[in-house]
């Protein structure tokens, strides 16, 4: 019977003529992600060696009670651990002095750069509906599942657990504290995100989900229609249906809805996650950014914003959270949607030029010095862009 109203529910939303849509629209909720096989492979290895930077040191939902990480400085261990609330970490004995998991994990949450400011204004993206392609959801974390008003998978990710990818990437949008746009609505849609053909990735089912985007959301009444699209993924024009991609894109980007792709964004990062959130100095590259690069970094003409020592959503547990030492372009793009969500709230109007404009004009430039090497960082100020979008 579930399976007759969902195929129903689909059709009857196809129709040129239909417009009654009810939401929340959830086809399905996904088990929460099941970490077994993972802690027995690391466990069964032991303690590695004293890990360092770009690697990183996984162990989510590992008990690793019995090792011993007093040889690391607080700061060097913040600096490389990735863990969740799963995870039992050993003794204060075995931890270096002044490393605290706890306030990692709760202070992690904040999204940074003093967005909090502007949540207690009321600019949260309240009433802005925004969309996410991605890999499956954990549907009902407490994060996000108030904000979830449209979940639709393809039936290549029905029988799979919840993904890492689509829990972190929900919640830096619209998470309640980790994300941006804390009130948006979201739709989310899960096409083969990560299928790749002749060792090449496939574009066709990201083109095929954005056209259906553009069918939903003709069917929305006006105060509901999806205004910005997240997708944190790289597209390029040796991509399998690359031109199916673009002409899907510019069809929606024609039709008013921002697009935001790894190709719209750029990093840089607190020191560690030790640091403020808020007050850290936001002066340190992308892990995996080769030092040669650093002295072309104010060239880059995408929008920089934080991704590295992020705490986020975890799919294995509706109240769980995991802090993930490395974060890539992945964590941007919600990041910057988000900041979209917010420019639509206090300015209904606004296109991506326009968006792109303010950010450019509303930059916090800055010298910067990381590992002896000289550069000139820019950065996102959600402040600055706010009141710049206001005026």
């Amino acid at each position: 019977m579930k399976n007759k109203i969902i195929l129903c529910w689909m059709l009857c939303l196809a129709l040129p003529g239909w417009s009654a849509v009810t939401l929340p629209y959830i086809e399905n909720s996904p088990a929460p992600a099941n970490f077994s096989w993972f802690c027995p492979e690391i466990l069964a290895k032991g303690q590695p060696e004293k890990v360092v930077p770009p690697a990183e040191l996984d162990v989510r939902s590992c008990d690793v009670s019995t090792w011993d990480f007093s040889g690391y400085t607080k700061d060097e261990l913040a600096d490389v651990l990735t863990f969740d609330s799963k995870t039992v970490l050993p003794s204060k004995n075995k931890l270096p002095k002044g490393f605290n998991a706890k306030k990692i994990l709760k202070n992690g949450k904040n999204p940074g750069l003093h967005l909090h400011k502007l949540h207690k204004q009321g600019i949260t993206g309240k009433g802005v509906s925004v969309a996410i392609l991605d890999q499956n959801l954990l549907t009902t974390h407490q994060e996000y599942a108030k904000n979830l008003v449209w979940y639709e998978e393809n039936i290549w990710w029905k029988p799979a657990d919840s993904s890492m990818h689509g829990s972190a990437v929900a919640s830096i949008l619209v998470g309640k504290t980790v994300g941006v746009a804390p009130q948006a609505n979201l739709f989310f849609f899960a096409p083969e995100f990560g299928r790749s053909s002749e060792d090449r990735y496939d574009a066709a089912p990201n083109a095929r989900a954005l056209r259906r985007i553009a069918q939903v959301n003709k069917q929305l009444p006006a105060e509901q229609k999806i205004r910005v699209v997240s997708i944190s993924r790289g597209f390029t024009p040796d991509d399998l249906d690359a031109k199916e991609f673009a002409a899907a894109k510019k069809a929606l980007e024609d039709d008013g809805i921002a697009v935001f792709t790894t190709q719209d964004v750029f990093t840089l990062n607190r020191t560690h996650s030790r640091d403020n959130p808020d007050k850290a100095d936001y002066c340190r590259p992308a892990y995996w950014l080769k030092k040669e690069k650093l002295p072309s970094y104010a060239a880059f003409q995408d929008v920089f914003a934080p991704t590295d020592f992020r705490v986020v959503a975890a799919p294995n547990g509706n109240g769980d959270y995991v802090h993930y030492a490395n974060g890539g372009l992945s964590w941007a793009v919600p990041y910057v949607a988000g900041l979209y969500a917010l420019g639509v709230q206090v300015r209904p109007g606004l296109t991506k030029a326009e968006f792109l404009q303010a950010v450019a004009a509303t930059n916090d430039t800055r010298q910067c010095t990381f590992q002896g090497q000289a550069f000139t960082s820019k950065l996102v100020n959600p402040q600055k862009l706010i009141k710049f979008l206001q005026k």
